[in-house]
């Protein structure tokens, strides 16, 4: 916050408190868009990274107080930096100080929006959006998106152009991602979201859609969760899905979010051939069309002698709910001759009651494997000694039960495609677990900040998706004021104006009591403030706000982000 108010508005001498905070409305919109004279001649619609250019949508809830702000802001104009563009006057504004170069172009849109960018071409281009040109609001699929997940009191909205996003993501990548990939990612559209501000942290509900010229189609693999009833309360971590044959098979088209990440299913496939024998397509896949999960439990108490070193335990655990389990059976018959004829592990048959517990031990005892069926239907694999001990028997505290989970996944939709769910506070307290590695100094900050967080996919209809993400936070202190970069910017935040007393210096953080915010404090209302389509030509060197009463909103033009 304190560098886009130095990039803003200190550079130009222009202070928050008395310059826009009389005048401006509830709703501020902030763009971003590519530039097209760094864009490749044969695509003008590739993103090039570092090449963007800014956007700011000001509403004018208060007329009169715009215009006086206006006639008073210290500004740097000279009439020769003004040009007419289809009715509207746009005057570039030089910075009062060193810190930048950049000239700001401001501009009036109708009688409700003033229209800062950062160059010339960005602001004729909002202008021409504006005027009922090519805009974002316009885009197939962006209103009904933003429909979907509307929310009576949202903090903010959130728009991303998924394709140029990706082909920005793909310059910074190492290693390179392929060409099929970005290629699939051009079929999505976009990502719409709104954000809440809830009494516990974070809540997040997006939409992603496809555009109308793809020939790509979802699969529904909605579905009521079932297994995270098998997993402990602790549970540090799991990601879990609707259907393991249809994951693995967008997957491997490389037509998921998924594919962004390190995991190469060729690569698996291959190892999981050269290693067992098996291959995932005739010997896995074909009972495996049911629900899945993947979770890090807590390493259990190993027992070892005093002077040995205890190695990493993984905590590791899978479970699937298969559909053909004679096949299943098959497999698991296959997989215990593999490790005990190759790899010389030894087969131990320790059923605890009804449930099959079969457990693969390495020569040296220092890989364990366990594996069997909790239910007629869920087969699972655990890794890491003891780890078997979380899930068998059944948790008589769930995961569901834990209050973390249920705060992260409870408003999402009950049948889904899958969640994701990590405990980012207890994972900070655990040690000793080979998939977690030491996190770096840099990100501790805001991970201490973090309780836990969940993410919940859902599949719409064949055409769109839906993501409800809740960030859960650690209440703290009330934030203090923004830093400053020097005595000078300080002193115009608070140099008093006509009328106004000096504002009175906050309190420091150690004089700054605990307090929880109210619930109108945390979720303001989202009112906002939109102009009609009609023209205004200031002649002086600061805009002229019109001071006639403003008309009822309709909707705001937006300019097109590529």
């Amino acid at each position: 916050l304190a560098d886009w108010r130095d990039r803003w508005l200190t550079a130009y001498g222009i202070s928050f408190n008395r310059d826009i905070k009389p005048w401006v409305g509830t709703e501020v919109t902030l763009a971003w868009l590519s530039d097209p004279e760094a864009a490749p001649e044969t695509n003008t619609n590739v993103g090039i990274l570092g090449t963007y250019r800014r956007i700011v949508l000001l509403p004018i809830a208060d007329p009169e107080a715009a215009q006086v702000a206006a006639e008073s802001l210290p500004l740097d104009t000279e009439s020769a930096n003004q040009i007419e563009y289809r009715g509207v006057t746009l005057t570039a504004y030089t910075p009062t100080s060193e810190a930048t170069t950049e000239s700001l172009w401001v501009g009036v849109l109708g009688t409700q929006l003033i229209l800062v960018a950062e160059d010339e071409t960005t602001a004729k281009q909002a202008i021409d959006a504006y005027k009922g040109g090519k805009s974002l609001a316009n885009m197939p699929g962006y209103r009904r998106s933003f429909e979907h997940i509307g929310m009576p009191q949202a903090f903010g909205k959130f728009y991303l152009n998924v394709p140029t996003a990706t082909q920005i993501l793909a310059q910074t990548s190492q290693p390179q991602l392929p060409s099929t990939l970005i290629e699939n990612f051009q079929d999505s559209r976009g990502i719409a979201a709104t954000i809440a501000l809830a009494s516990q942290g974070i809540q997040v509900t997006s939409t992603s859609w496809l555009g109308p010229d793809s020939d790509r189609t979802y699969i529904d693999t909605n579905t009521t969760a079932q297994l995270p009833q098998y997993l402990p309360r602790d549970t540090l971590m799991m990601a879990s899905g609707g259907n393991f044959q249809a994951f693995w098979q967008d997957l491997s088209q490389q037509q998921n979010w998924g594919a962004l990440t390190a995991l190469d299913p060729d690569n698996l496939s291959l190892a999981l051939q050269g290693s067992t024998g098996l291959t995932l397509e005739a010997d896995l896949l074909p009972w495996m069309s049911g629900e899945f999960a993947l979770a890090l439990v807590p390493p259990g108490a190993e027992a070892t002698q005093e002077e040995d070193t205890p190695l990493p335990n993984p905590g590791l655990v899978t479970l699937l709910q298969v559909s053909d389990r004679p096949k299943g059976e098959q497999t698991f018959a296959k997989l215990d001759e593999v490790v005990r004829n190759r790899y010389r592990f030894s087969i131990i048959n320790e059923p605890v009651g009804p449930i099959e517990l079969v457990k693969w031990i390495s020569p040296f005892q220092s890989v364990t494997l366990s594996r069997g069926w909790i239910e007629s239907s869920i087969a699972f694999l655990t890794v890491g000694p003891t780890t078997e001990d979380a899930i068998v028997p059944k948790p008589r505290r769930p995961l569901t039960t834990a209050p973390l989970y249920q705060l992260t996944t409870t408003d999402a939709p009950t049948a889904n495609s899958g969640h994701f769910y990590v405990n980012v506070e207890a994972l900070n307290q655990t040690s000793n677990n080979l998939f977690l590695p030491a996190l770096s100094v840099e990100n501790q900050g805001v991970l201490r900040a973090i309780q836990a967080l969940g993410v919940t996919a859902t599949v719409i209809d064949d055409q769109r998706l839906r993501y409800d993400l809740y960030i859960a936070l650690k209440r703290g202190n009330r934030p203090g004021p923004l830093p400053t970069a020097s005595p000078s910017e300080a002193a115009l935040e608070e140099a008093p104006t006509e009328g106004n007393p000096p504002a009175e210096v906050p309190p420091t953080t150690e004089d700054t009591p605990t307090e929880e915010p109210s619930s109108e404090e945390a979720s303001p209302p989202n009112e906002t403030a939109t102009p009609e389509d009609t023209e205004a030509s200031p002649a002086q060197p600061a805009p002229e706000v019109p001071t006639e009463p403003a008309p009822e909103a309709e909707s705001a033009p937006e300019a097109e982000a590529n």
